[in-house]
């Protein structure tokens, strides 16, 4: 507990003529109002709490002793599955010897190579073909601006005769 000071009585004496006459009432009434809320409150608080544990505790003894609805469990039928051996005449075997291999040196094969050719064959012109059927009687016959066709006249030039 405090001890009285030396000085209470002179701020005593300052306060009293600052502060209305019914301060130090009103002061002790809103102080005491202030305590018996804050009492109130934390009866409310601890009976919340009291409660809350108590619905805690009713809940889980309603789970673990009222079972939930079941839930069938509907299992597939097990299937059986055997085996046996395959016959002999299902199973592939290879043999050393059952495949004759082929060997090949350079001295048994020729080499042939392509190559890409811009203009393989030479055109003649008219006068040219004409030449090579000399001696020969032939005509040329026209038959469009691009299209023409040679004739020969003895029947035995027309399989063909040597050139010369």
């Amino acid at each position: 507990m405090k001890t009285e000071s030396k000085h209470r009585p002179l701020l005593d004496d300052v306060l009293a003529e600052a502060a209305p006459a019914d301060f130090e009432r009103a002061l002790l009434d809103c102080t005491l109002r202030a305590v018996r809320r804050r009492r109130r409150m934390h009866h409310w608080n601890r009976g919340l709490a009291v409660v809350g544990v108590f619905a805690a505790i009713a809940l889980v003894v309603w789970k673990a002793l009222l079972p939930g609805t079941p839930v069938k469990v509907i299992r597939p039928a097990l299937g059986m599955v055997s085996s046996r051996p395959l016959p002999p005449s299902m199973i592939i075997t290879t043999r050393p010897g059952s495949v004759a291999v082929v060997a090949s040196s350079p001295k048994t094969f020729v080499l042939v190579e392509t190559g890409s050719i811009m203009d393989p064959f030479k055109e003649i012109d008219d006068e040219q073909l004409l030449a090579l059927a000399a001696g020969h009687p032939a005509a040329l016959v026209r038959q469009g601006p691009h299209q023409a066709e040679l004739l020969f006249l003895n029947p035995e030039d027309t399989n063909g005769f040597p050139v010369q």
